[in-house]
């Protein structure tokens, strides 16, 4: 386990993903944030290069995470790479580069509101950190595992 800045602890096995989404504001304009996983946690920035966070969302006390279905008026050439967030009464909407990663971006958060990662590790004793390949390339967003030594070797 690793020590956060917000002093949670991140299980050994952990999906991390990172990359600019469009999120939908409250009046309806579309604004690029900076998204990446901390731990259980997805939080946001303006832009890679920022420091100050925006938000952190406690993916275990979010509600459903899932693609949208059926888009608002106006977003309907976006569908298949939108997705939500339900947190209380708030519905966070968010748009990635394309479908794959739309997908991949729930995929993952969903394993996170879980709890973990159904990837083992094989090791020598040593962290191991790979990449996730896209199969629709031209997106930002990043992929990785990182996996803890299991102990067992």
């Amino acid at each position: 386990m690793s020590e956060k800045p917000y002093g949670g602890t991140v299980p050994g096995d952990v999906v991390m993903v990172s990359g600019y989404l469009h999120k939908k504001t409250r009046d309806g304009r579309w604004q690029k944030r900076w998204f990446e996983t901390n731990g259980c946690f997805l939080t946001y920035y303006k832009s890679k290069k920022m420091t100050k966070l925006l938000a952190a969302l406690d993916l275990v006390q979010v509600g459903t995470i899932k693609l949208t279905e059926v888009p608002e008026p106006g977003d309907e050439a976006d569908l298949g790479s939108l997705f939500s967030i339900e947190l209380n009464e708030r519905v966070y909407t968010l748009k990635a580069g394309n479908d794959v990663e739309a997908a991949k971006w729930v995929e993952v958060l969903n394993q996170l509101k879980v709890g973990g990662s159904d990837v083992m590790p094989t090791c020598a004793g040593n962290t191991v950190t790979s990449s996730m390949e896209i199969e629709a390339g031209g997106g930002e967003t990043e992929w990785k595992k990182k996996l803890q030594c299991c102990g067992i070797c």
